[in-house]
């Protein structure tokens, strides 16, 4: 009997810490990129003196915002980068890469409240030593603290075929 492909997808294996946890170091390079720059681009444009100390050669860069407008900025970044990918396609580029995706429990797409949500339980997860994310080798479903507080969950997709 022809499978649909909601059986096909709900048959999908649940993604594991250590791919889960390869998928992050792949997007941390380019979320290191997102963050780096743009704040590299305004400290030139912002600091018009560069005062050097003479001796041991420390550079005095005035600082372009408050702290908190830049932990802002560090979060609204990190949270748009995955919410717009975990909405639109399921997967990051570094999920790509590990063969990963996440899909709302419901079927299809995560929603933009369960993107968030997920995000920030997700950062939650994180914090904790990852305890967050060690929590899938007890959990009976193989979810992550961000996976059940959002109801969604992440799947490893099979390997595309050579024709």
């Amino acid at each position: 009997m022809p499978q649909t492909p909601n059986d096909e997808i709900a048959a999908l294996p649940v993604a594991g810490v250590l791919r889960r946890c390869a998928a992050l170091i792949y997007d941390a390079f380019l979320l290191f990129g997102l963050l780096v720059v743009p704040l590299f681009i305004a400290t030139a444009l912002l600091s018009s003196t560069m005062k050097l100390q003479n001796g041991n050669v420390a550079h005095d860069l005035p600082s372009i915002a408050p702290k908190p407008i830049i932990l802002f900025y560090i979060a609204a970044v990190i949270v748009t980068f995955y919410c717009y990918f975990w909405r639109t396609s399921g997967q990051t580029l570094g999920m790509q890469a590990w063969r990963i995706r996440v899909d709302s429990n419901a079927g299809g797409r995560a929603s933009w409240r369960q993107c968030l949500l997920r995000s920030a339980v997700g950062f939650c997860s994180l914090l904790f030593a990852g305890l967050g994310y060690w929590w899938i080798w007890w959990d009976s479903r193989h979810a992550a603290w961000h996976d059940r507080a959002s109801d969604t969950h992440v799947v490893v997709l099979p390997k595309q075929k050579n024709n």
